[in-house]
């Protein structure tokens, strides 16, 4: 049959290697995956016609095992789209890279079978100009999810950026101030948000009740397409392109997340890996999903010093024991979200669990710490609601996880008493300082950091609305959060102790006169791990790591109370004619929670307050005035032996000036074992 337009095309059987439909030097392969029996064709439509122009069987002759493949030479696309027919059905190219007809998302799906359809590359010829990929390392690593729709759609951005990459571009100067350098992206490939009412079995398909929202994009996908309905333009390519270009030159990597229902075909899988690393030149991939073809990725070659995080991997059988020059893997570690919410909330016999948190680290992967996500409670949520309220998904609060690790601080959901208020943000500090002060690379889940909220909705999978989406009035209501997260990062990011490429030995291999790290209690170089205790103490020596000018960081301590009283905590001994200093506490609500140069000076012991996390650094001690001959007016302000008793030295800050007794004072906290607080009950 000849095809209107192009009566010189020529059909001959095509390649079965080549899923798709792919670009040779004289014409176009096509290759599709079907059940050996089945009926496929394969239709050809013009761009604005409503039917195909063009159906073309393709029996046994176009055959090799399941997939059916044809080419045809000298083929001319440029007007040109295309579908299968499966069995009687209207199927989508799981490996198109260009859908039309889904530009809205959440649109219902339209009666015309032919609506939509697939699009072919045209991606050549894009100028990159002189981008580059930053490559951070993951020790340098400051990680932060988002999803491309839900992030912008409350901006205050222009009503058409809202939700598309376009808009992330627009982000950029907030995540250079809030000291981001890697993106991770939810879903952001074609994937079928709502179900079509009759689907062919084994190719793209979504499972979901009438007329639901899969709004986070986990189930099947078109994974070589941008989600056109994420675009601000015309044209997505282009739009992806000019998103990660502007990403690449603002130092900030992106890294695109890929799930794989069990079904998925593990070569086409590994293949859409390659093309966006190729096409798009995405930094790396979060792989989810039981179809996920992780020991094909880690081993390949075109993948090789890409970044792979995963749930779970073997990096010793693949590496043989043989130490890497760079660390390109990294697990997903949810068991720090486990431990350091129970933590968070002062459950008894953590300090073990949560000191090997802290130091986790190996050196033939990364590990991603994280404490929220979009599976789960937001950090305002985890500190404001016991128990989920998921009535809004419609399944009668069934859906999502009951076991949060969550306080509410005394009052389930919002509320205006100050004393509670105060609690949660000092709750959520504590966790902001836990994330960032452990090593491993941490991850932000956008909107922590202003205080978002999904009403105590843990599951909002389906929720395209304010529910799923940020709320930006936080920068304003939340100013004082969002200072303090920004001090935090930064503070990380100034002492690279705090982020190594490597685990810690908590040993003096280097003959400093001191380990790389140690752990420190009521007493010093000694940490209590009877199940009782909710305090640990933290010293990382500083030369054991290198600034930039090739110079050792400083001694650094951090103390975490979780008690729900104020605590003594033991300080070990500098090296001669140095202190420790005051650089941050978590609750502090006075201020941002950092000192600069008025922090309170230290030598045997520091008081933390109650669920408090405080900073401690380690600084030269001010040289002695020195005495005048003569007559004179005597010093009214001596440097005292030792600090926290008497006056203090000019600039320094009385030890009580950070505390915060309005809120303890005025509304005593009741212990985690209370019978009102029933998610924070603990014995002892």
């Amino acid at each position: 049959m000849a095809i209107p337009g192009n009566k010189s095309v020529v059909v001959t059987s095509g390649s079965p290697l080549l899923l798709g439909a792919s670009q040779m030097i004289d014409g176009y392969n096509f290759a599709v995956e079907a059940d050996e029996d089945a009926k496929v064709f394969l239709l050809l439509y013009r761009k604005n016609g409503k039917e195909p122009f063009y159906e073309l069987l393709l029996d046994e002759k176009y055959r090799t095992g399941r997939i059916f493949s044809v080419f045809m030479k000298k083929l001319n696309v440029n007007s040109l789209e295309y579908n299968f027919r499966i069995n009687g059905e209207i199927c989508l190219d799981p490996c198109a890279s260009r859908i039309s007809g889904r530009e809205h998302f959440g649109a219902p799906w339209d009666t015309d079978p032919h609506k939509v359809r697939c699009g072919f590359w045209s991606g050549e010829g894009y100028d990159w100009e002189d981008e580059k990929s930053p490559e951070t390392d993951f020790g340098d690593m400051i990680l932060y999810k988002v999803h491309v729709r839900g992030y912008t759609k409350q901006s205050k951005l222009p009503a058409k950026l809202r939700g598309t990459f376009e808009g992330l571009i627009q982000m950029i100067p907030y995540w250079q101030e809030l000291g981001i350098n890697t993106v991770e992206l939810m879903p952001a490939y074609e994937f079928m948000e709502i179900s079509r009412q009759k689907e062919p079995e084994g190719l793209v398909s979504t499972k979901g009740k009438k007329d639901e929202v899969n709004y986070w994009g986990y189930g099947n996908g078109l994974y070589f397409a941008p989600k056109r309905s994420y675009c601000a333009t015309k044209d997505p390519h282009r739009e992806f392109c000019d998103m990660i270009k502007a990403f690449h030159k603002a130092g900030i990597s992106c890294m695109m997340e890929m799930y794989f229902p069990a079904e998925a075909n593990p070569l086409m899988a590994l293949r859409a890996l390659q093309f966006w690393k190729q096409n798009y030149h995405v930094d790396g991939f979060h792989v989810l999903g039981a179809g996920a073809p992780l020991a094909l990725i880690m081993k390949d070659g075109l993948l090789a010093g890409t970044k792979i995080l995963a749930d779970g991997m073997d990096t010793a059988t693949l590496y043989k024991n043989q130490k890497q020059k760079k660390r390109c893997f990294a697990e997903y570690n949810l068991g720090f979200l486990q431990d350091m919410r129970r933590f968070l909330k002062s459950d008894e016999d953590m300090v073990p669990a949560v000191q090997y948190r802290i130091r986790h680290n190996p050196d033939d992967h990364g590990v991603i710490n994280y404490i929220t996500c979009q599976d789960g409670f937001t950090l305002n949520d985890l500190v404001s609601y016991n128990y989920k309220h998921n009535e809004a998904n419609g399944e009668g609060n069934n859906d999502g996880c009951s076991y949060n690790y969550s306080w509410n601080c005394g009052i389930e959901g919002p509320s205006r008493k100050q004393w509670i208020r105060q609690m949660r943000e000092r709750q959520m500090r504590a966790a902001f300082a836990m994330l960032l002060f452990s090593q491993g690379v941490p991850m932000i889940y956008g909107g922590d950091e202003i205080g978002n909220s999904q009403e105590g909705n843990n599951n909002a999978y389906c929720q395209d609305n304010p529910i799923g989406w940020i709320d930006w009035r936080g920068l304003r209501k939340n100013a004082s959060m969002l200072a303090f997260v920004k001090k935090t990062v930064a503070l990380r990011k100034a002492h690279p102790v705090l982020h190594m490429n490597e685990s810690m030995k908590e040993a003096d291999y280097l003959g400093k006169g001191f380990p790389d790290l140690s752990f420190h209690g009521e007493r010093a170089w000694f940490c209590n791990m009877e199940n009782t205790s909710r305090m640990i103490g933290m010293m990382l020596c500083g030369e054991y790591a290198r600034q930039a000018d090739g110079t050792g960081d400083d001694f650094l301590y951090v103390g975490f109370n979780f008690h729900w009283e104020t605590r003594s905590m033991a300080l070990p001994n500098l090296p001669e004619g140095m202190e420790w200093k005051k650089v941050m506490d978590t609750g502090d609500l006075t201020c941002d929670g950092f000192y600069g140069e008025n922090g309170q000076v230290y030598e045997r012991s520091v008081e933390i307050g109650p669920r408090t996390v405080v900073v401690l650094q380690g600084v030269k001690k001010p040289e002695p005035e020195k005495k005048h001959k003569g007559k004179g007016k005597k010093s009214e302000n001596p440097v005292l032996s030792d600090a926290g008793k008497g006056a203090l030295p000019g600039n320094f800050v009385k030890e009580e000036s950070v505390e915060i007794p309005a809120a303890d004072e005025a509304k005593p906290e009741k212990p985690a074992d209370s019978a009102e607080n029933v998610n924070g009950k603990e014995a002892g």
